[in-house]
């Protein structure tokens, strides 16, 4: 049982052993903790012996190891009890390099939906999800971080579409859910399943989708000028002047959208308060029915041309 929760504590800590271990069930789920526990018996049970020969008898390693089996009346309590502290440190220390581990891309450099810098925990989830998820959990993985409208059909026969504001990092678990910005909502009629007619539409998401090119913007200003002043401070006399108006020209273009858009802004907002949380739908991913990417032209484009005999496959 102390093998057995070693391997549990390691693959629950541990990122991509997590991610595997969150879509495994029953027996498979028992395996793997117990694979992962005796690799870490492997581990420190000859490690143990090792520092043992090597460590004097008064050394108080070795006291507090003989004191802790003499209090424990089980056989190698005190090598059992560092499996499980070797497990929790050594998953932590994996966690460092996790990101390297799978390839993936460095937490620093990618943002979340809602602007903030991804932890190496979702990067890793993000991935894996991409090699291993299933095609639902890609779709979505790829419409979080790429930022394309979805439509979710779900089994109420509830439409919702819109913006994938953020996923679950085990999107395949069964508990999983996912927030959805919506663009908006309609239903599918019972008999024939096609969209109804009447629909509510959310105009909240122009305004997030500004607040988040504004986000943008100013965080590209802020490091251009910090690069320049860097730049500047480096270099002097005429090589800098034959810049400063390209410079100028740079950041007043970045200036003047920031400033558009900030009109544009407080016009939509007309002096109400806005808190993008207000606005997000929550749906447990088990409740969705069908998920695809959403083009609003793509139906007149495609389709129609094809039923008005424009468009034929030979």
């Amino acid at each position: 049982m102390s093998l057995l929760t070693s391997g549990y504590l390691f693959n629950f800590i541990f990122h991509p052993f997590r991610f595997f271990t969150r879509r495994a069930e029953g027996q498979r789920l028992f395996f793997m903790s117990a694979g992962s526990g005796i690799a870490l018996a492997a581990l420190v049970f000859p490690g143990a012996a090792f520092l043992k020969h090597l460590l004097p008898a008064d050394s108080w390693p070795m006291l507090l190891a003989h004191a802790f089996a003499s209090a424990v009346p089980v056989p190698h309590a005190n090598k059992l009890f560092l499996t499980l502290v070797v497990a929790a440190l050594l998953a932590y220390a994996l966690n460092l390099a996790s990101v390297r581990m799978v390839r993936g891309k460095h937490a620093s450099h990618l943002l979340s939906s809602g602007g903030k810098a991804k932890s190496s925990a979702q990067c890793v989830y993000d991935t894996l999800t991409e090699r291993h998820g299933t095609p639902m959990a890609q779709l979505l993985r790829r419409a979080a971080d790429q930022q394309k409208l979805v439509m979710l059909t779900l089994k109420s026969r509830k439409i919702y579409c819109g913006r994938i504001f953020e996923v679950s990092p085990d999107i395949d678990s069964a508990e999983a859910c996912l927030e959805i910005l919506p663009s908006f909502s309609s239903y599918r009629d019972k008999d024939t399943l096609k969209m109804g007619d009447e629909r509510t539409e959310y105009p909240i998401i122009d305004l997030w989708v500004a607040t988040q090119r504004v986000y943008s913007l100013k965080e590209k200003l802020g490091l251009f000028r910090g690069t320049f002043a860097q730049f500047a401070l480096r270099k002097a006399g005429s090589m800098i002047e034959e810049h400063m108006a390209a410079v100028r020209k740079y950041e007043s273009g970045l200036k003047d959208e920031i400033n558009e858009l900030e009109a544009q802004i407080e016009g939509m907002l007309n002096g109400r308060d806005f808190d993008v949380q207000d606005w997000v739908k929550v749906i447990p991913l088990k409740e969705v029915e069908s998920a695809s990417f959403h083009d609003a032209g793509a139906y007149s484009a495609w389709f129609a041309a094809a039923e008005n005999g424009a468009l034929r496959v030979q």
